[in-house]
């Protein structure tokens, strides 16, 4: 059995202290910074912040672990697509309103199995849920009128920020990726999705929406830049 939490690399200082108290083992790969043993299972830290527990009681060192490590829970935007550089299929865009205690075991779906039941676990956890689909020939259609990949991702985090923005929700914006022009407001963040708890639970939904598609046309326009 596994449970992964995903803190990031700012909290690996009071990680490693509390690491430092029990069983020391080996590392195996040269990403892991640390790796011992707790009860009956093995926590290994990575050097991204990321946490793996194995072992038959997980769940119940996971709890542990959360309580003693004091983690910072902020209500955070997190947003985050994929399909944008396929050739066949929609291009997805998803938004998720949620707290970073509460999500943390998300990351990057690229690096996630089990993609159903993460993708429930984020719709059971999180407060909201914003999913944009662009199916193959409607993307041919926006950009025979001019539109780019970017301008068209641009739109949909710019319905986001307007919709919260009139429920007066006021929560931090964290977008997986570098820099696109014409948003709002909002932080890019390079690799965010397995850096942020909540922008990796944008990542799950719109993976696992994707995967569940019926859409398999091919994009004529497809090698089009941005």
């Amino acid at each position: 059995m596994q449970k992964v939490l995903n803190f990031g690399t700012k909290q690996k200082k009071e990680i490693k202290e509390f690491l430092n108290e029990f069983e020391e083992k080996e590392t195996k790969t040269e990403f892991e910074e640390k790796r011992v043993k707790i009860n009956d299972s093995t926590i290994t830290l990575y050097s991204s912040g990321r946490i793996v527990i194995q072992g038959n009681d997980c769940e119940k060192v996971a709890e542990k672990f959360l309580k003693k490590i004091n983690s910072e829970t902020k209500t955070i935007i997190g947003i985050d697509e994929t399909g944008r550089g396929e050739n066949t299929g929609p291009f997805v865009i998803s938004a998720v309103l949620g707290e970073t205690g509460k999500l943390i075991e998300l990351r990057d779906s690229k690096k996630t199995n089990k993609i159903k039941e993460k993708n429930d676990l984020v719709m059971e956890k999180s407060k909201s849920q914003i999913i944009f689909s662009f199916n193959a020939e409607y993307i041919d259609e926006l950009r025979n009128k001019g539109e780019t990949m970017d301008s068209i991702e641009a739109k949909a985090i710019n319905s986001v920020i307007s919709f919260f923005d009139s429920v007066k929700e006021e929560r931090e914006l964290l977008i997986d990726g570098k820099e696109i022009k014409g948003i709002k407001k909002g932080k890019f963040i390079v690799k965010g999705d397995d850096l942020e708890p909540v922008i990796g639970a944008a990542s799950v939904i719109s993976k696992n929406f994707r995967e569940n598609s019926k859409d398999e046309k091919i994009r004529k326009s497809w090698k089009t830049k941005n």
